[in-house]
């Protein structure tokens, strides 16, 4: 038994998820990060933290007025976490934003490369694995004595003899794979940061006095939600 090594439709789909994950860091840069009002909130958030430590600092520094500190360190605390859920939030929206878009290219690439063989793996993959290799492959489980050899066609394309057809790969699995690196990597290179004291995500988010008090009128349990992130 052989396949044809389709190293083309590999590199297309690595290129498609870098590409769209590009543009997506560009667009966000362009039309979030570099708005005046994301400025706004991250010196808002720079202004708070300066406060907030001036409160710490002055609680530490006298035994005087204990609970008048506290109160005060307590509001600061309070007005900096809303500043954090603000910054986190506008970070939130691009994040929700492409993981959407992803999802429709998985869709759209899965409906191109549905029955294909787009790679052969240099390995039988155990039983869980093979339900994301063999996504969307009619092919049969049996076992063949073959030797694990590489010849060039008369297309000059090479052509790989397996021990087993369980080593034909779907497209799913070169897909996640290329999600959780070249995806990874394009976002380290291009995505924007958020700033420090706003990269908590939603634990920032949750920190904000305002979403707390929203929660708990819905019937949630903020403190249990809190440990379980």
């Amino acid at each position: 038994i052989s396949f044809n090594m389709t190293v083309s439709d590999i590199l297309k789909i690595a290129g498609t998820v870098a590409v769209v994950q590009a543009i997506c860091d560009i667009l966000s840069r362009r039309w979030v990060f570099s708005s005046e009002s994301y400025d706004r909130q991250v010196r808002a958030l720079r202004r708070t933290e300066m406060l907030r430590d001036k409160a710490a600092a002055s609680s530490n520094a006298t035994n005087a007025n204990k609970d008048k500190q506290a109160k005060r360190l307590a509001k600061a605390e309070e007005e900096r976490a809303a500043c954090a859920a603000d910054v986190a939030r506008r970070h939130a929206s691009p994040q929700i934003f492409t993981s959407v878009l992803f999802l429709l290219l998985w869709k759209i690439l899965g409906a191109e490369y549905s029955g294909k063989v787009v790679a052969v793996l240099p390995f039988q993959p155990f039983g869980l694995l093979q339900r994301l290799t063999l996504r969307g492959l009619e092919i049969s489980e049996e076992l063949l004595d073959l030797p694990k050899t590489a010849v060039a066609d008369a297309a000059g394309r090479m052509v790989v003899h397996v021990e087993a057809l369980t080593q034909a790969c779907s497209f799913a699995f070169v897909y996640v794979l290329c999600s959780a690196s070249v995806k990874f990597i394009v976002h380290q290179l291009l995505g924007q940061k958020p700033p420090s004291g706003a990269g908590g995500g939603f634990g920032d988010m949750m920190g904000d006095a305002r979403v707390q008090r929203s929660m708990k009128s819905l019937g949630f349990d903020v403190e249990e939600l809190k440990k379980n992130m």
